[in-house]
C-alpha cells in the first residue's frame, strides 16, 4: 500500500501544478475573449476534435495497450514489447493522418453535427479553426501511447506534468492571436500538442524506449488490441457523447452559453482530474492484478477503501462549490471581457455541476473494477444508460433552466450511473461492504453541511473587505472544521487519506 500511496502522492502534486497552469490558460482565454463569438468558436472547434477523435481514441488506446504490453514483456521480453510499441505508434500515425484528411474534407457537416445551432460568423469561424486543429489528432494519440509506457514503468511525475508544455503554448498562442489574428489560436493548439508529445520522448528513452520503423498490421498482438478497443471505445464514448449533447444544445441558446458551460465544466473537471484521477490512475494496476488473480476478497476491500477515499475528499468540495459558486467564478474569471453577467451564468452552471461531483468520482472508480475483471459489457450498458438519461434530462431541464439545466442533467446522469454500477458489481463479485460506503456518504455530507454554515458566515464578513481574502480564509477554516468532524465521526478511510498526507510531507 505504501508504494500506491507514494505514487498517488507524486501524481497528486504533479497534477496540482498542471491544473494551476491549466486554470491560468482558461483565465487568459476568458480575459482576452470573454464569452462571445471567438471563444464559442474556438472552444467548439477544440471540443469537436476532443470528443470526436482524441478523447475516445486515447482512452481506448491507453486502456488496451497497457495490459498487452505488460503481457508481451513478461512472456517474450522487453525487446518484443518495444517492437510492439513502435508498431502501435506507426499504425496510429497512419490511421490518424487518414482520419485528419477525411475530417478536413468533411469539416462543414462535422461542425454542423456538433454545433447545430451555430450560424453565420460563429459557424464560419468554427469550421475554419476545426480544419486546422484536426491535424493534431495523431500527435495526441501517440502522446498517450508514450504516457502509458511511462506509467507502466511507474513514471507518474512526468505524466502528471505532461499538460504543462501544452498549456503554456496555448497561453502564448492566445496572447499572440490578439496581434496576429484568431487563426493563431488553432495553429498554436496544434503546436501545443506537438510540444506535449516531444516533452515525453526523452523520459521514454530514459526508461528504455527505442523507436523502430516497423509496420505489421497482421501482428497477433495488434489484432488482439484492435478487438479489445471496440468495447472500451463504446464504454468511454458515453461521457464524450454527453458532453457533445450538452454543448450542442447550448449552441441553440444565447451567445456565450457554450462558453459559460465550458468554464464551469473546466472547474468541475478540475476536481475530478486533481483528486479522483490521482487515485484511479494508481489504483487501476492494483485492481487489474487482483482481478487476474481472482482475489475477490482483497479486491472488495481495495474497492471500498478507494471509493470511500473519493467520497471523503470530493464531498466537501462539492458542497463548497455549490454554496460559493459565484465568488469562485468571480475571483477566477471576472476580468477583462469576462463581466458580471458572465459570472452569474457560469456560477449557476457550476452549482448544478457540483451536485454530481461525488457520483462522478465514484463512477470512475467503479468502472475500473469491471475492466480489471475483464468485463466490458456492464460499463458499455452503463454508458448507454448515461447517454439516454442525459439526453432526456437535458431536453426537459433546458426549457426552464436554460444552460444550467444541461449541467444538472449531467449530474443526475452521474448519480444514475453509479447506482447502476454498484448494483451490478454486487451481482458480479458478491456482497461488499456497501454499508461502509453509505455511512461514509452520510457522515461526510453531515460534516460538509456543518462546514458550509461556518464557511458562509466567515465569507459574509471577510468578503466585505476582499472576496479573494474571504474565499481563502473561509475555505481554509472550512477545511479545518470538516477534518475535525470526520475524525470525530470516525469516517471510513480517514486513515488512508492521513497516510497519503504523511507520505507527501515525508517526500
Amino acid at each position: 500500500m505504501s508504494k500506491i500511496l507514494k505514487s498517488a502522492s507524486i501524481l497528486f502534486i504533479a497534477t496540482i501544478i498542471s491544473k494551476i497552469v491549466g486554470f491560468l490558460r482558461d483565465l487568459v482565454i476568458g480575459y482576452v475573449y470573454g464569452i462571445g463569438v471567438i471563444s464559442d468558436s474556438y472552444l467548439m472547434a477544440l471540443n469537436i476534435i476532443t470528443v470526436a477523435f482524441i478523447s475516445l481514441l486515447c482512452v481506448a488506446i491507453q486502456s488496451t495497450y497497457m495490459p498487452i504490453y505488460t503481457s508481451i514483456e513478461e512472456k517474450s521480453g522487453k525487446e518484443k514489447a518495444l517492437k510492439f510499441t513502435s508498431n502501435v505508434i506507426n499504425i496510429i500515425f497512419i490511421i490518424s493522418l487518414i482520419v485528419s484528411i477525411l475530417g478536413w474534407i468533411f469539416t462543414e457537416p462535422l461542425v454542423k453535427l456538433f454545433a447545430t445551432g451555430f450560424e453565420g460568423e460563429r459557424l464560419k469561424l468554427t469550421i475554419q479553426l476545426t480544419r486546422i486543429i484536426l491535424f493534431s489528432v495523431g500527435l495526441v494519440c501517440i502522446t498517450y501511447v508514450l504516457k502509458a509506457y511511462l506509467e507502466i514503468h511507474d513514471y507518474f511525475l512526468i505524466t502528471g506534468i505532461m499538460p504543462l508544455p501544452y498549456n503554456i503554448s496555448i497561453i502564448i498562442s492566445v496572447l499572440l492571436s490578439r496581434v496576429l489574428g484568431v487563426e493563431i489560436l488553432a495553429y498554436g493548439t496544434v503546436f501545443a500538442f506537438f510540444i506535449q508529445m516531444i516533452f515525453l520522448i526523452p523520459f521514454c528513452c530514459k526508461k528504455g524506449f527505442r523507436y523502430k520503423l516497423n509496420i505489421d498490421l497482421f501482428d497477433k498482438n495488434i489484432k488482439k488490441m484492435a478487438l479489445a478497443i471496440g468495447p472500451v471505445l463504446i464504454g468511454a464514448s458515453a461521457y464524450q457523447i454527453n458532453s457533445l449533447v450538452d454543448k450542442n444544445l447550448s449552441s441553440f441558446l444565447v451567445t456565450g452559453s457554450l462558453s459559460a458551460l465550458n468554464y464551469a465544466y473546466k472547474l468541475n473537471m478540475f476536481v475530478t482530474g486533481l483528486f479522483v484521477a490521482s487515485i484511479t490512475a494508481v489504483i487501476y494496476p492494483v485492481f487489474s492484478k487482483l482481478g487476474s488473480k481472482k482475489d475477490l476478497r482483497k479486491l472488495k476491500i481495495t474497492f471500498c477503501k478507494s471509493i470511500n477515499s473519493v467520497i471523503l475528499i470530493i464531498m466537501p468540495i462539492s458542497i463548497g462549490a455549490f454554496i460559493l459558486s459565484k465568488p469562485i467564478v468571480k475571483v477566477l474569471f471576472e476580468r477583462g471581457a469576462f463581466d458580471e453577467s458572465a459570472t452569474i451564468i457560469t456560477a449557476q452552471v457550476l452549482s448544478c455541476y457540483a451536485i454530481g461531483m461525488v457520483a462522478a468520482g465514484m463512477r470512475d472508480v467503479a468502472v475500473r473494477v469491471f475492466y480489471s475483471l475483464e468485463d466490458t459489457k456492464i460499463p458499455m450498458k452503463n454508458s448507454i444508460l448515461c447517454v439516454i438519461s442525459n439526453i432526456l434530462l437535458s431536453l426537459i431541464l433546458i426549457r426552464t433552466m436554460k444552460v444550467s439545466g444541461l449541467a444538472l442533467g449531467s449530474s443526475i446522469s452521474a448519480i444514475i450511473a453509479i447506482c447502476f454500477l454498484l448494483f451490478n458489481l454486487r451481482k458480479k463479485i458478491g456482497k461488499f461492504n456497501a454499508m461502509s460506503i453509505l455511512m461514509t456518504l452520510f457522515k461526510t455530507f453531515l460534516a460538509s453541511c456543518v462546514m458550509a454554515i461556518i464557511v458562509l458566515k466567515i465569507f459574509a464578513k471577510i468578503s466585505l473587505i476582499s472576496e479573494f481574502l474571504g474565499l481563502i480564509v473561509s475555505v481554509s477554516m472550512g477545511a479545518i472544521v470538516y477534518s475535525i468532524i470526520v475524525l470525530i465521526l470516525k469516517v471510513d478511510s480517514t486513515d488512508y487519506i492521513i497516510d497519503i498526507i504523511k507520505s507527501k510531507i515525508a517526500k
